[in-house]
């Protein structure tokens, strides 16, 4: 199988770092060359604007002029001119001839020349002139008391903006213009788009090596954590995984422990599974071929010993069959091959039918079995699994049960349930060992001897068959008085048409 070529983690979060830095300086740039010149602008014309509106106010009076008014109107001016904004006064004189001042001048009104309406005296330059003159004519096209706009004519380089409404007082009546160049515009946006070159190769460096140490105190820990785990590969058990860096890692490395014992145990517990199935396998075969060979060798003419001989080979035959019928049993049970046959069982007649199996053991070995069993109770199950189940957990608790040989067998209506419970009076188990006993080939005792023949796998096919049914089972048992294996059956009626488990 070919895998595909994978890039380290460190360096991943390194480059979408660096990914993420750019990206934004990328916005960043889009955004000031996109939208900086149109914010610009309406700033500037909403500052101009309102400079204009401020100064219209005063210079609109009907008051008499005094020199309190007028030095209001300079230091409005002087705060304009402060911003960029230059403000200019534009009126006729008597003789029809435009004048142009700026407020600074003190409204001197000169009338030393004879100059056409389309003439100016002015302490003005040629540009603002021509910028009042066209401010005034907008004033007059738009028939409006305000304009704001932006200005560029073509006898003009520059591009302005342009404010102009009329004004009227005591001292004049005419045209209020005020003025903005946009070359502060352009200035300013040199002077952004140096800072920006400046901050966009500080941003990088810093998010080159920042990123690298980030991505490198992320990715160590994993790297730890991939090490141990080589380690353990490698079959040392006794290491630990365990990271305090990151919650989720820390998480993770418990996860990771309890998984590594469930394996351990678990490879204990296939150990032990092969040794015993091997043990269980090699002791009938020797067995039989041994006895084979005594027939064939001794006892093959003397028809009693042959028989003898041929009861020991057909017995050790119908263990190997029992332990292989058993394995595949717990695996079509495991792998949930077959479908369970369900229907309402009468569990009391399927408890009798399963004692009455053993009384021929019982007087025979001396074992007593004490049965407390009520009458017609009914549950929704598959007969023939759950007789298996009965039977395999009255043939262990017969195996463990103590000197006394005694064992009780109940079932009975508690609530809406049947409970059935296999005692016995054997050592008992303790409780660590109290979920061990349901795995394959689970031994609590290496040197007990079992009366009843079995494979080892019993309490693993009960477990199996109960959990397909969703039952609640268990037991219950202290070390040195004895073991209760329950099962609590959901107690149906016997016209019950229920066809699955609850």
């Amino acid at each position: 199988m070919k895998y595909k070529k994978l890039a380290k983690l460190r360096y991943n979060i390194w480059f979408y770092f660096i990914v993420f830095a750019v990206v934004l300086l990328a916005i960043v740039w889009i955004t000031q060359i996109l939208f900086f010149d149109r914010i610009y602008q309406k700033k500037k014309l909403d500052t101009i604007s309102q400079t204009g509106d401020k100064l219209s106010v005063q210079l609109n009076t009907d008051e008499k002029i005094t020199d309190n008014i007028l030095n209001n109107w300079l230091k409005t001016a002087v705060d304009a001119n402060e911003a960029g904004i230059y403000s200019y006064l534009a009126y006729y004189d008597e003789n029809n001839k435009l004048i142009v001042e700026t407020i600074y001048s003190g409204f001197i009104i000169s009338n030393n020349s004879d100059l056409s309406s389309s003439q100016t005296q002015t302490n003005v330059d040629d540009t603002d002139e021509i910028i009042a003159i066209n401010a005034i004519d907008a004033l007059i096209v738009n028939g409006n008391n305000t304009v704001c706009y932006q200005y560029k004519g073509e006898d003009i380089d520059e591009t302005f903006y342009v404010y102009a409404t009329t004004v009227k007082n005591e001292i004049i009546n005419g045209y209020l213009v005020l003025r903005t160049s946009q070359q502060a515009l352009i200035e300013t946006v040199s002077i952004i788009q140096t800072q920006l070159i400046i901050i966009s190769i500080i941003i990088v460096i810093i998010a080159f090596f920042l990123s690298y140490y980030i991505s490198t105190k992320i990715s160590k820990p994993i790297i730890q954590m991939s090490n141990t785990a080589k380690q353990w590969a490698s079959g040392d058990e006794s290491i630990v995984f365990s990271n305090d860096s990151y919650l989720e890692l820390s998480e993770l490395c418990e996860t990771l422990n309890y998984s590594k014992e469930a394996i351990s145990k678990t490879g204990v517990l296939q150990r032990d599974l092969l040794a015993n199935v091997s043990h269980d396998l090699k002791t009938p075969l020797t067995m039989i071929k041994a006895y084979a060979e005594m027939i064939r060798d001794l006892s093959g003419d003397i028809k009693e010993k042959r028989d003898a001989h041929t009861n020991v080979i057909i017995d050790e035959a119908d263990r190997l069959t029992m332990l292989v019928n058993d394995i595949l049993d717990l695996s079509k049970l495991q792998s949930q091959t077959q479908e369970q046959d369900l229907q309402v069982v009468n569990l009391s007649s399927l408890c009798e039918r399963v004692l009455h199996r053993f009384n021929d053991f019982a007087e025979q070995s001396g074992y007593k079995i004490i049965k407390e069993i009520e009458p017609d109770l009914y549950t929704l199950c598959d007969e023939k699994k759950i007789e298996q189940v009965v039977y395999n957990l009255v043939g262990n608790s017969i195996n463990y049960t103590g000197d006394d040989k005694t064992i009780f067998v109940k079932l009975s209506l508690e609530n809406d349930y049947v409970l059935f419970e296999s005692i016995d009076s054997g050592k008992g188990i303790s409780q660590e060992n109290v979920e061990t006993i349901w795995e394959k080939y689970y031994r609590f005792s290496d040197t007990h001897h079992r009366p009843i023949k079995g494979t080892g796998l019993g309490l693993s096919i009960v477990k199996t068959i109960l959990e397909n049914h969703r039952v609640k089972f268990g037991v219950i048992s202290k070390k040195d008085i004895g073991s209760n294996f329950f099962i609590q059956f959901k107690q149906v009626n016997n016209n019950n048409k229920e066809t699955e488990v609850e």
